[in-house]
C-alpha cells in the first residue's frame, strides 16, 4: 500500500519549476512512476507531494533539433524511444539499448528522463548516450542549461540536477559517417534485471579501416556510468590485433571501480568488463567491415 501524498499536476514548465522552488525537499517529481512507486511501496520512501509531469507537453516527444541532432523529451516513454523511426535512423544503438530495459510493461510507463534522473550506476540508457556524446538540458525559473552526459552523474542516486530544476530533454548529435556502435549487457536474465555489467563502444573508421575516434562506456562498475578514456586512446590509430585488443580490455578494466554486492563480486565484474569490451570492439569492427562489403 502506498503512503498518503498530495498530487499536483502542473500544466507547463513555468508552473512546475515554481512549485519545485516553493516546496523544496517536500516535492518529488513523477514521470512514469516505475521507480518512485516501487520506492514508496517497498523502501519506505514517503514524499509529501508528488509533482506529476506527464501533462506538460514540452517534456514529451522525439523531434529533429537541427544540425542532424535528435531531441528526446524527458517524459518520453522508453517504448517510444525504442520504436521511434527517427531514433532508429540516427542513433539505433539507443533504440536497441533502451529495448533491453525491463519488460514491455515497464518500457510503456518508464521514461528516458526517469532512467537517467535516478542516477543509477547501472542506468541502461546512460551507456548508449555516453558513446553518442549526448547532452541533458535542464530548465529552472532562472533559465536553461545543457549538461554533457558525462558530467550529469555525480554519484549513486546523485545527478547534476539542482533544486528547482527539471530535466527538459536529451539532445543527441548524429554520429559521424563510418561509425559503428555496439551496446552489450550481462545479467542473470535477458529482461527484468539490472545489469551486472554493461558496455557500449563507438568506433569511427577512416578509409583505410583504422580507428580514428573511439568511445567506450561502462555501466554498473563504478559509482557512476563512465567513459573508459585510457582504453579509448589505445583504440585510436593502427590496426587492431588480438594483442592490442587485450591491452584495450585490460585498460578498461583498470578504469572500472566495481564493488561486491548481491548481484556479483567485484572480481567477477572486473572479469566481465574485459570480456564485454573485447566482444563489443570485435563486433564494432565486424559491423564496419560488413558495411564496407555491402557498399562495394
Amino acid at each position: 500500500m502506498l503512503p498518503e501524498f498530495e498530487l499536483i499536476q502542473p500544466e507547463n514548465l513555468n508552473e512546475a519549476t515554481r512549485i519545485l522552488l516553493e516546496l523544496g525537499e517536500k516535492a518529488c517529481l513523477l514521470a512514469g512512476g516505475t521507480d518512485v512507486f516501487t520506492a514508496m511501496r517497498e523502501k519506505g520512501f514517503e514524499p509529501e507531494v508528488l509533482v506529476d509531469l506527464k501533462g506538460i507537453r514540452d517534456l514529451r516527444g522525439i523531434t529533429s533539433a537541427g544540425d542532424h541532432r535528435v531531441s528526446i523529451g524527458a517524459t518520453t516513454t522508453l517504448h517510444e524511444v525504442e520504436t521511434s523511426k527517427l531514433v532508429n535512423e540516427v542513433c539505433p544503438v539507443l533504440a536497441e539499448t533502451v529495448g533491453q530495459i525491463g519488460s514491455i510493461q515497464v518500457r510503456n510507463r518508464g521514461t528516458i528522463g526517469g532512467n537517467l534522473g535516478n542516477g543509477s550506476p547501472a542506468a541502461d540508457s546512460a551507456r548508449a548516450l555516453l558513446i553518442l556524446d549526448a547532452e541533458v538540458e535542464l530548465e529552472s525559473a532562472a533559465g536553461r542549461r545543457a549538461v554533457p552526459i558525462e558530467s550529469f552523474f555525480n554519484g549513486p542516486g546523485e545527478t547534476a540536477i539542482k533544486r528547482g530544476e527539471i530535466m527538459r530533454r536529451v539532445i543527441i548529435p548524429a554520429p559521424k559517417p563510418d561509425t559503428s556502435m555496439v551496446s552489450l549487457r550481462y545479467g542473470p536474465r535477458q529482461a527484468m534485471d539490472c545489469a551486472v555489467v554493461s558496455v557500449a563502444v563507438a568506433m569511427t573508421f577512416d578509409p583505410s579501416g583504422d580507428c580514428q575516434m573511439a568511445r567506450i562506456a561502462l555501466g554498473a562498475v563504478a559509482p557512476t556510468p563512465l567513459r573508459a578514456r585510457q582504453a579509448e586512446a589505445l583504440l585510436v590509430g593502427g590496426k587492431l590485433t588480438q594483442q592490442h585488443l587485450e591491452k584495450v580490455a585490460e585498460a578498461a578494466c583498470a578504469e572500472a571501480r566495481p564493488i561486491s554486492d548481491i548481484r556479483a563480486s567485484a572480481g567477477y565484474r572486473s572479469h566481465l568488463v574485459e570480456v564485454l569490451v573485447r566482444r563489443a570492439v570485435k563486433q564494432a569492427v565486424e559491423q564496419h567491415r560488413a558495411g564496407m562489403t555491402r557498399s562495394k
